[in-house]
């Protein structure tokens, strides 16, 4: 089966709609106040030139971690309120008052932000109802007028602080602007700013604290008012072990014909049964990617050749390790997943009608490399080919990696599930878990307007790209190859 799909970047704007709707748990939207326990902080990033930072979509792009609750932006007010509307501190600016500094005190929220485990300061400026817009001086536009936190301890000391990260965010662009030498507020723009959190000497407490900026540029007047940078705590499922009721395939390649076990070996595949890492006495399958192809692998497992019936939905899970020369570029590329293409649509360009075909293929993104808890992650996700998917590829769906990062020289068990919609209707079920905690969900998809399509194969697709090859030798391993029932 040919694979010339391709990941359009420019895509990166629409998937965030996608992202948005796959929030396993969702998040608390009435006004109810939330306890400091329910308060976390938000992964962001302002990015550079090699790192896509915090956009109208994403709150750290290169991870592809959306904004929650399809907002651009997040923050907490004073009311401990999520999205809410009371600022913890006010400022009215207007021209008169451009290169000059503002100043707001924020005391009551840096002592709430230093009383938690929280690392850092991280704050967001807002100007909810105003018909004007701040221009103020950001970290890379002069940094004697760089955003300065200012605290005063009970003793009189005074630490003085530049912001560590600065951005904001535009509704006309999905591109990170942390590099820009401006901030904007107002009501289509948030300025996001990171602060570290104060080592006070020992017996010294936070007496007060204030933000100041200075204003660039001002467009009418703003009432700009400062919120908490974070978002409510959600509650990951858990995925239980399978049953051996459930069960009906389990490769584990301890047997050295494992092959006469499926359905079809792409001769094209660069596969080795060898000694797993890590784990003495097991047998993995290692798979190479190399820079002269795109396919690492092609190993296909059909439904019915396990059992009389194509099922309807599914689990697939599988054992992940990557090596150290894992580098993904360019895009990233296609890992397994589960499909129904009966060889005529759901890949390669071949798009997905509701009568001919579908895919739920694993996807994997550049391998990030920043300066934080991401660095040498690789995000992963679904690359799913259904009728409502926007594009005549398919859409990339990515999981939430914030707290489930995948880094080389590590085993981590892949879980993906499909259940098919009711023919026409949009209830179709996709979901993922790392090490058993869940990472997406969506509830919402059409795959298909017939019963005749049903899950045909196990795909176990590695393939770099796109067009674009890797740029070196890069391996993985899997082992434990699984598919379970409801």
């Amino acid at each position: 089966m040919g694979n010339i799909d391709m990941l359009n970047l420019n895509w990166r704007s629409k998937i965030a709609v996608l992202v948005a709707l796959s929030l396993f748990c969702s998040l608390p939207l009435s006004a109810s106040s939330l306890t400091a326990e329910q308060i976390v902080a938000i992964d962001w990033h302002e990015g550079n030139d090699n790192l896509e930072g915090a956009s109208r979509s994403y709150s750290y792009a290169a991870a592809y971690i959306s904004w929650p609750d399809e907002h651009m932006g997040a923050w907490i007010d004073q009311n401990s309120v999520f999205l809410g509307n009371k600022a913890f501190a006010e400022q009215r600016i207007s021209r008169a008052q451009t290169n000059k500094q503002v100043s707001w005190q924020i005391t009551a929220l840096v002592k709430q932000i230093s009383s938690t485990t929280q690392p850092n300061i991280d704050l967001l400026l807002h100007g909810k109802d105003s018909k004007g817009t701040t221009v103020f001086h950001s970290k890379e536009s002069d940094i004697s007028q760089a955003p300065t936190l200012i605290i005063t301890t009970n003793s009189g000391a005074i630490i003085k602080t530049t912001t560590l990260m600065d951005s904001y965010l535009d509704e006309s662009t999905f591109r990170s602007l942390g590099h820009s030498k401006n901030l904007k507020a107002g009501e289509r723009n948030l300025s996001l700013l990171r602060f570290p959190v104060p080592k006070l000497p020992a017996g010294e407490r936070i007496g007060s604290a204030e933000l100041q900026l200075t204003v660039k540029k001002q467009f009418g007047s703003s009432n700009i008012g400062v919120f908490w940078l974070a978002r409510p705590a959600t509650k990951a499922d858990v995925l239980p072990e399978f049953t051996k009721n459930q069960i009906i395939f389990n490769e584990d390649f301890s047997e050295r014909n494992w092959a006469a076990n499926w359905s079809s070996l792409d001769r094209r595949s660069l596969s080795d049964r060898v000694p797993a890492p890590t784990r003495p006495d097991n047998y993995a399958l290692k798979v190479e990617f190399n820079p002269a192809q795109n396919l690492a692998l092609n190993l296909v497992l059909l439904l019915k050749s396990v059992q009389s019936e194509e099922p309807e939905a599914l689990y697939f899970q599988y054992d992940l390790y990557l090596t150290d020369n894992w580098l993904a570029t360019k895009g990233g590329g296609k890992f397994p997943g589960l499909a129904g293409t009966y060889n005529k649509a759901g890949w390669g360009g071949r798009s997905a009608d509701g009568s001919n075909g579908w895919s739920a293929r694993g996807q994997f993104a550049d391998t990030i490399n920043s300066d934080d808890k991401f660095d040498n992650s690789t995000p992963l996700g679904f690359y799913a080919y259904y009728p409502d998917n926007g594009q005549n590829h398919g859409a990339t769906l990515f999981w939430d990696s914030s707290d489930n990062l995948i880094k080389p020289g590590q085993w981590y068990r892949i879980t993906q599930y499909v259940k098919l919609n009711t023919p026409t209707k949009a209830d179709g079920v996709l979901k993922a878990w790392i090490d058993q905690q869940q990472v997406f969900e969506q509830t919402n998809i059409r795959f298909r307007d017939t019963a005749e399509l049903k899950i045909e194969r196990l795909w176990l697709n590695f393939y770099h790209g796109g067009t674009a090859k890797p740029v070196q030798p890069m391996t993985l391993y899997i082992d434990n190859v699984m598919l379970a029932t409801e």
